[in-house]
């Protein structure tokens, strides 16, 4: 049998590297940072705890790896929907849709966000990260897209960075009441027809609450 090829060994590490990170989300969102232990990480991704730690040499490189990585996709996300050139608040409609609807199709990644705010200390430094700095930059495109709404009033007019503020924090509260909403509903044994109704209708009242921070008065 002929040796792995360069490209070879880079797509397998890339491979394992993805099994870690998406079994450390799950267990992140179960747990917590505190509480999670890299053999739960190894386990849920069926790796030897020992390849895991091959490639993270501890449990705060792995989640720190982790949070980078999910940060980033959110980011890339968020820049790329915004700069689709169709109507302002359609795409704020769409965006606080498919968003909210990841807590009922992935419960975990919704989570993770969720709870990572809280843990981030454990990760960085102050001097190494700042949050809010991480906030300003994330929420720069939806600040673009409303200046420019206001610019062609179809979003009233105010603060563009606040009201971006006040757009996302409708959908980090809606998005935890979702969550929760649906636990209750499976714990207390609802039918799969009312729970999916109850989760459409209050999914509908969170993005009409949203996209009401922005319209026109």
């Amino acid at each position: 049998m002929s040796p792995r090829t360069k490209e070879q060994n880079e797509e397998i590490r890339n491979q394992r590297m993805q099994e870690i990170l998406q079994a450390a989300i799950h267990v992140y969102a179960e747990k917590g940072f505190a509480a999670s232990e890299i053999g739960e990480v190894a386990e849920r991704a069926g790796l030897a705890r020992g390849l895991v730690y091959h490639y993270f040499k501890n449990k705060q490189t792995l989640f720190r790896e982790l949070y980078e990585y999910m940060m980033e996709k959110t980011q890339c996300f968020t820049k790329s929907h915004f700069e689709q050139e169709d109507s302002t608040l359609p795409l704020f409609s769409e965006y606080a849709r498919m968003v909210c609807k990841q807590v009922l199709d992935e419960p975990h990644v919704s989570r993770f966000y969720m709870r990572i705010s809280m843990d981030v200390h454990y990760l960085y430094t102050a001097e190494q990260f700042s949050p809010f700095e991480w906030v300003k930059s994330f929420m720069k495109p939806m600040a673009q897209a409303i200046e420019k709404g206001i610019n062609q009033k179809t979003i009233r007019q105010g603060n563009a960075n606040l009201m971006a503020m006040q757009f996302w924090g409708a959908i980090s509260q809606g998005m935890n009441y979702l969550d929760k909403l649906q636990q209750d509903l499976l714990s207390q044994g609802a039918s799969e027809l009312e729970t999916k109704e109850q989760l459409e209708t209050n999914l509908e009242q969170v993005i009409e609450s949203a996209v009401g921070v922005l319209k026109p008065e």
